[in-house]
């Protein structure tokens, strides 16, 4: 039997514990008495509720206006959908975990607004509908660019057993878009160009440091020694040549760049 319901169309809100701490304790500032659903009770992650996805449906404009308003901010889903509560409960806590290509399945975090950012364009018509579920339509804001995901298909819904599955396409727009809001930020802090910045990270990759965080922090000391163009050859392979962790590969990454930019100072 269908869980849908009959009635007009709602907004609900998704948020992230894991992101917004403050939602839970806000939500009850703004609203006496909201629906709402700790969606990691009832699942294995239960001990983790309150660092988890929250469902809320406002119970007053104003506790919708406050909600709106945490969309706009990045903390939270906008969900609308003709659906109880209790089937779009049923829906989200489906996507607790996804499958990959390669490797065990994840925990996935549904309830993040910037994963649908990342994910966006990379999403077929059937990705959207099994995310999406029993709603309309999903929408938020990630890095100060809105995105909006449509379900083709929301009237039709039906539960599912099936984990999403996450796949290498997906896993490279996730990390592309991870990377170009890295890239603007560096690039916006420092007065850098963004493809200097990126140029930096294929070199960081080269360089095979195994983390994004490494990498990040390796274009960071580049950019804080007032760096303005990629490590040159010669550089490039006397970092390649050290025997060290990768940690000690970045230190001596930062020795470099500071003698080099003594160096310059000196001559200039």
């Amino acid at each position: 039997m269908s869980l849908m319901s009959a009635s007009r169309e709602q907004v609900f809100y998704l948020t992230d514990l894991a992101l917004f701490p403050q939602a839970h304790r806000q939500m009850f500032e703004a609203d006496d008495t909201p629906t709402y659903q700790l969606l990691y009770l009832q699942t294995a992650y239960r001990q983790h509720a309150m660092h988890g996805p929250l469902l809320i449906l406002p119970s007053t404009p104003r506790a919708e206006a406050i909600l709106a308003r945490w969309v706009e901010q990045g903390v939270a889903i906008a969900i609308h959908s003709t659906a109880s509560l209790a089937s779009l409960v049923e829906h989200w806590r489906s996507l607790t975990q996804v499958r990959r290509q390669a490797g065990p399945p994840a925990l996935f975090r549904y309830a993040d607004p910037r994963l649908y950012a990342a994910l966006e364009g990379a999403l077929s018509q059937g990705d959207i509908a099994r995310l999406l579920g029993p709603a309309r339509l999903m929408h938020g804001v990630a890095a100060g660019h809105a995105w909006r995901l449509e379900s083709p298909n929301s009237l039709d819904w039906a539960p599912s057993s099936d984990d999403f599955l996450l796949t290498f396409a997906h896993q490279q727009s996730m990390q592309a878009w991870r990377e170009g809001v890295f890239s603007r930020q560096l690039a916006g802090e420092h007065a850098l160009t963004e493809a200097c910045v990126e140029a930096w990270l294929e070199q960081m990759q080269e360089l095979a440091l195994p983390t994004e965080y490494a990498q990040w922090e390796g274009c960071r000391a580049l950019a804080e020694a007032d760096c303005r163009l990629p490590l040159s050859p010669q550089q490039m392979d006397s970092l390649k040549r050290y025997a060290g962790s990768w940690q000690q590969r970045l230190a001596q990454l930062r020795e470099q760049v500071a003698t080099s930019h003594e160096a310059d100072k000196v001559i200039s």
